[in-house]
């Protein structure tokens, strides 16, 4: 849900539900490295534990942004590969990803490797 699960969306569902695992928007890896850090990946602790959605198809990339994940202090990693946007489609990354298994448990080793925070898939 990209431009939607936001912060401000985040720190809402905080308040209806202290149980709830968040999870941000979609974030792609080449955002992360290339992009200004922190308007991308901080949050407010009020937020509680928050996971890190993912876009891409480069491991090497996918690895260095679930490294600056964990340095961001979320408990969690999630590869996108259910999003159906063309917009995303044509990156190469989201539900187009499912005719690639073997990119994306290459995507996945990658981030396991690269962090101790467990890693996840959205399909």
């Amino acid at each position: 849900m990209m431009d939607l699960t936001d912060r401000h969306y985040r720190y809402l569902a905080r308040v209806l539900s202290s149980e709830a695992l968040l999870y941000s928007e979609m974030i792609t890896a080449r955002a992360v490295l290339y992009g200004d850090r922190d308007r991308l990946l901080v949050f407010s602790r009020a937020e509680g534990p928050v996971v890190l959605q993912l876009g891409g198809d480069d491991p090497a990339a996918l690895a260095e942004a679930t490294v600056a994940a964990e340095e961001y202090g979320y408990v969690e990693v999630n590869l996108n590969v259910g999003c159906p946007s063309e917009r995303v489609s044509t990156g190469n990354f989201g539900a187009c990803l499912m005719a690639s298994p073997r990119v994306v448990g290459g995507c996945l080793a990658a981030m396991a490797a690269a962090s101790s925070l467990p890693v996840s898939v959205k399909h």
